[in-house]
């Protein structure tokens, strides 16, 4: 496929032109996925988690998984590693009886740059409950260094969602959640037929009782867990000794997917893996995790993808918790600390989370010396270097504020939340942050081209919605993925010899070829793209100008 037909920067000794045939990638293909056997990436060893039921992988929160256990230990889920670290206990304090939690899952919800766990209380061996339940709760932030002191705390902005059948009770242990269009749906548990029901992200959203849809029966005999990976390509379902993995394709529905042929994938299965009830893909769909039920220590198992159709990687181009400068001695600023060339060597420096008034604030601010009259605004600095920017797109912000925040990179607004375009310095914010979201990731999209070569500053003012406000938060992850076509950005040709930098998937090995008159083609030689780019440099060039050259896989 013809790119971009792009003109040489100039030669000392041969004309230059790049003929670009760019070869997309695509994460799915019509070959089905394969995937390695499971290896043990860590131990579960949390003694509150003893029965494993439930088990999805954060979308927000880099190398962490949620967890539950089964019936007799419902009201409170657990954060767990992706190397089985116990992070800390997450409890439901909504009220009513929790009966049989069953499974977990991650998906939209009623805000839309917001990532909600739906915890299901789906579980009915006597198949005698008038109604089942799903918890949808905002996401919080998790990070690694509470394995040094797994906390526990109550969960904010819990909602309790009653389901019915439309035709009679049933028991069901698998759930998952289309991360499309946010709808649930219920895998029953039954023997050699199970049935699939739904519950739409409308309904979830509107109301707090919700009559599920009946979509279609499959061949399966009791599932016992389920997952979608997070493109919404694929669904696997489980019981305790095989897996199945269904594709879908771009438009299609789940029905319709769940209507073609699965393909088998592997599980550790009995005597091993007894009680295996719990699967999940992990946050880019490029494998799946499984944990056994059978006891407070057990391995954690990762299954990883050996087919090429995986997910392009996420750069953490700013990671979540990391150092920030910061200046919390109030005053106007104006507008140049919002620049890359301010100088911010007087400024404090401190670990995210920063803020006050909730005790679980990694580096505390000052709101000045009065509790009735804070300073409405504090501001935050941060520097990190990218290499090859013109090779990373699908740039992703996710903020976590109380209460309100403008974000400023290289100099260029790229996000606003709850304040006023004019903000001043003494500008509250828009609104207060609600409880159920002080300590959830808002994720914003960033324009491409924003990103430049070498060093990038942040700045961003966080705004208080009052001078009594009690608490202020604040932490950012800024993220990106590779380029998914092969495509050259940049090229120079001196004494004859061309210098062609490429971009395009990690590990894709790329032909270069040289032609003179677009008609007969040959071969310079191959590179191999590592973290998304190559640079190749050609052998001495001579002959006819202009020079042309190709890339392809």
């Amino acid at each position: 496929m013809l790119r971009s037909i792009l003109t040489s920067k100039g030669s000392q000794s041969v004309g230059l032109a790049i003929l670009v045939f760019g070869t997309s990638f695509s994460s799915h293909t019509d070959a089905a996925p394969t995937f390695a056997g499971g290896v043990n990436a860590g131990m579960v060893a949390i003694p509150q988690l003893d029965e494993c039921s439930g088990l999805v992988a954060s979308r927000n929160n880099v190398g962490v998984l949620w967890a539950h256990n089964d019936s007799g230990d419902d009201a409170r889920i657990f954060a767990l590693s992706t190397q089985g670290l116990f992070l800390g206990i997450y409890e439901l304090t909504n009220g009513g009886t929790h009966v049989d939690y069953e499974d977990i899952a991650i998906g939209p919800g009623p805000i839309p740059n917001v990532a909600y766990l739906y915890v299901g209380d789906i579980g009915d061996n006597n198949a005698d409950r008038k109604n089942i339940r799903v918890y949808q709760i905002p996401e919080p932030a998790v990070y690694a260094r509470q394995q040094a002191a797994p906390p526990t705390r109550d969960l904010k902005g819990v909602r309790r969602i009653i389901l019915t059948y439309p035709d009679g009770a049933r028991n069901a242990e698998a759930l998952f959640m289309d991360p499309v269009n946010g709808d649930l749906f219920i895998v029953t548990k039954e023997t050699t037929t199970s049935h699939i029901y739904t519950a739409t992200q409308a309904a979830l959203n509107s109301g707090n009782k919700v009559e599920l849809t009946h979509v279609r029966s499959i061949a399966f005999d009791v599932p016992s867990a389920a997952d979608m990976s997070v493109t919404g390509r694929e669904i696997i379902i489980r019981q305790e000794d095989f897996a199945r993995l269904w594709t879908r394709t771009n438009g299609q529905s789940v029905s319709a997917a769940l209507a073609a042929t699965p393909v088998t994938v592997p599980v550790i299965g009995r005597p091993v893996e007894s009680n295996g009830e719990a699967i999940a893909f992990d946050a880019e769909g490029n494998g799946y995790f499984t944990l056994s039920e059978a006891s407070a220590a057990t391995p954690l198992y990762y299954f990883a993808r050996t087919s090429s159709d995986g997910a392009r990687p996420t750069q953490a181009l700013v990671a979540a918790g990391t150092a920030w400068k910061f200046l919390d001695a109030g005053g106007d600023q104006g507008t140049a600390w919002r620049q890359p060339d301010f100088n911010d060597a007087t400024w404090s420096t401190g670990e995210a989370q920063f803020g006050y008034g909730d005790g679980d604030e990694q580096t505390v601010v000052s709101y000045g010396g009065n509790a009735n009259n804070k300073r409405l605004t504090t501001y935050f600095r941060k520097q990190f270097v990218v290499n090859q920017a013109a090779c990373l797109e699908a740039v992703m912000l996710k903020l976590l504020v109380d209460d309100g925040a403008a974000v400023f990179l290289n100099g260029t607004e790229i996000a606003r939340y709850q304040l006023a375009a004019n903000a001043g310095f003494n500008t509250p914010a828009s609104a207060s942050q609600p409880d159920s979201l002080e300590d959830t990731w808002l994720s914003f999209p960033v324009a491409p081209g924003r990103l430049v070569q070498g060093t990038n500053i942040l700045a961003v003012e966080v705004h208080q919605a009052g001078a009594v406000d009690p608490d202020l938060s604040f932490d950012l992850q800024l993220t990106a993925k590779e380029s998914g076509a092969i495509h050259f950005v940049d090229w120079a040709v001196l004494n004859g010899v061309a210098t062609l930098t490429l971009c395009g998937p990690s590990g894709a090995t790329v032909m270069l070829q040289t032609s003179t008159n677009l008609a007969g083609w040959s071969n310079l030689g191959s590179v191999q793209l590592v973290n998304g780019s190559a640079t190749f440099i050609t052998p001495p060039l001579s002959g006819p100008s202009p020079r042309f050259f190709r890339a392809a896989q």
